[in-house]
């Protein structure tokens, strides 16, 4: 596998544990907020305890704040993902930085994470993101022929 096929893949990995994470942490959101629903519906209320409505409120206040941490530490992998993907310049250090935090998951996201460093501060990723034409053509710039075959010569 060369390095640009390397790069696509990181990248199509980044995007699918970040859409898996988010629809992990909504659907647990949804869980809680639908249990702890139902446990202070049916739950009798004595008179020093605090309302229900307030502590379902805090329960869904904190749901929704897991949720929005999640998608703001979604935004570097699905940044770098898409880098990888449109072969932009800057991918190398969105991918090193979406990597680190995706080694933070266990176990999935380190897979995914040091595969991602082993690629990117490997021979192939130092020579796909350093040499400015490794995988890339200049637009409008005509392709290259093929080597020609030893047998043939």
């Amino acid at each position: 596998m060369i390095g640009k096929d390397q790069a696509r893949l990181l990248g199509l990995l980044l995007w699918l544990l970040t859409g898996f994470q988010v629809f992990l942490i909504g659907l647990i959101a949804l869980f809680y907020v639908f249990i702890f629903g139902t446990v202070f519906a049916t739950a009798p209320h004595k008179a020093n305890d605090p309302p229900p409505e307030l502590i379902f409120g805090i329960i869904v206040g904190v749901m929704v704040f897991l949720v929005i941490i999640t998608v703001l530490f979604s935004i570097p992998k699905i940044v770098a993902g898409y880098g990888l993907r449109k072969e932009k310049s800057w991918a190398k250090i969105w991918a090193i930085i979406a990597c680190i935090m995706a080694c933070m998951s266990f176990p999935l996201g380190t897979a995914v994470g040091v595969y991602g460093l082993v690629f990117l501060f490997g021979d192939a990723g130092k020579a796909y993101f350093d040499n400015p034409n490794y995988g890339r053509f200049q637009a409008g710039a005509p392709v290259p022929p093929p080597p020609p075959n030893s047998w043939q010569q």
